[in-house]
């Protein structure tokens, strides 16, 4: 078994967060955004939308390669959800974006949409109005620092945060939630040049709830992959605190296919059980927080699972990656 040093903390979020010159230290630098909504509509159907930003090419924001994309999540584990917009259905959709700020926002605008960063919050739109959410912080931000060590030719960084969110798809009012998390690593990296994405993790689960009581909580966790002991980076919203934690566990409990059905999960003490029903694709489950130790009755919830189970390696990123090159200039 492989041990990995890595330190973890939280920050208050402010405006300069989301600025595109913000880096965790001097010289870091972006590699990678990622925006993502998963919710309920009014018409009780499930909605899922993830866009990358920078993650590929520096300056450029895509919805297809690989998993991203805007879904109609169906109830089973088997099948690809079906695309809410054709054009995004079945080819890259690269565009080139902007990104302007001030002392209170930050505004990133590319041909399709754009996203605005504001005291109110995250509010991310269509260019035609088919997809709008609005999304308000609800923890602080966490950040997972990977040292260089032996393994791990380049530092890496990751940040993470929890929204509330509510929006409308195609004039469908929804709720769920909104999350932004970034990737930070030596000058012109992107994450997929990072060891978090090439040798370090198995499982990243994402997931906000709400009390019958109206409490909101959530929290995000890595899980190593086979052979690496002990990383289990992560936060959990308790209570209305935000507290890191570099000790999260978990068992994985999966169907007759192998597909991913339930998450319990260990952090801070508390078990929380995630049962998993939908699908986005190959890497992607949803589903709701079932239960916690605590035995809290819970309201609603949302939970968003990358569990990739060998399907990635810097091997397969570098195959997938290697269209980019040109690009990039490598």
């Amino acid at each position: 078994m492989t041990s990995i040093e890595f330190s973890v903390w939280t920050e208050t979020p402010t405006s300069a967060h989301y600025r595109h010159d913000w880096t965790p230290t001097p010289d870091s630098a972006l590699g990678g955004i990622w925006l993502s909504g998963v919710g309920t509509g009014t018409d009780g159907e499930e909605y899922f939308g993830l866009r990358g930003f920078s993650d590929f090419v520096h300056g450029m924001t895509h919805l297809v390669s690989p998993v991203c994309g805007f879904r109609n999540l169906k109830p089973t584990l088997d099948a690809a959800p079906p695309h809410l917009f054709g054009e995004y259905a079945t080819i890259d959709w690269m565009e080139p974006y902007s990104a302007a700020s001030d002392d209170d926002s930050t505004t990133v605008t590319f041909d399709s949409g754009k996203v605005v960063r504001d005291g109110d919050g995250c509010h991310w739109t269509d260019a035609i109005g088919r997809w709008e959410w609005h999304g308000r912080t609800i923890s602080d931000v966490f950040v997972v620092h990977v040292p260089v060590q032996p393994g791990v030719d380049q530092e890496a960084f990751y940040r993470h945060e929890l929204l509330f969110g509510r929006g409308n798809v195609e004039g469908t009012i929804v709720e769920g939630y909104v999350h932004q998390d970034f990737a930070y690593g030596p000058p012109g990296t992107f994450y997929t040049d990072l060891a978090i994405a090439r040798e370090l993790y198995g499982l990243w689960v994402s997931w906000v709830h709400e009390f019958e009581d109206g409490e909101k909580g959530g929290g995000c966790f890595w899980q190593g992959r086979d052979g690496i002991e002990g990383f289990g980076p992560g936060y959990f919203l308790d209570g209305g605190k935000t507290t890191a934690y570099k000790d999260i566990t978990s068992t994985l409990t999966r169907n007759e296919n192998r597909r991913l059905t339930r998450i319990e999960a260990d952090i801070g003490g508390k078990q929380l059980t995630f049962d998993l029903s939908m699908s986005g694709g190959p890497l992607h489950f949803f589903g709701r927080l079932a239960a916690t130790s605590d035995n809290r009755p819970i309201k609603r919830s949302w939970v968003f699972v990358e569990f990739p189970d060998g399907m990635v390696n810097g091997a397969i990123i570098d195959m997938v990656g290697d269209k980019y090159r040109l690009a990039r200039g490598r």
